[in-house]
């Protein structure tokens, strides 16, 4: 999301929800970047010789008590997210293609 253009629309979307829409897109984006944080940190851990899958999975776990008993963070099921669905529809209107079917390839 580099260009500048397609940034700017999403600001201006974003800028349009209501309050509660607006709470759950921030939910959703910030689910998904904590998503991708704990996918680095495992396939991190797993390259090294000494850490077992047992392990990594206990850390997967933990992280979750920690997430949801400690910090009070809830998980956002991110499926079709609104985002999603906002990027792909600038995306769509500025390139002329659709994203999910340029990745699928």
């Amino acid at each position: 999301m580099e260009d500048t253009i397609v940034l700017r629309k999403y600001w201006q979307r974003i800028k349009g929800l209501n309050f509660e829409h607006f709470s759950n897109a921030q939910n959703e984006l910030h689910t998904r970047a904590y998503e991708l944080a704990v996918q680095h940190v495992c396939e991190a851990m797993s390259c090294h010789p000494r850490i077992s899958a047992k392990m990594v999975e206990e850390v997967k776990r933990k992280a979750v008590e920690i997430r949801e008993n400690w910090d009070g963070c809830r998980e956002v099921i991110t499926f079709e997210s609104t985002l999603e669905l906002i990027i792909e529809e600038i995306l769509e209107k500025k390139y002329g293609v659709q994203r999910k079917a340029a990745t699928a390839e």
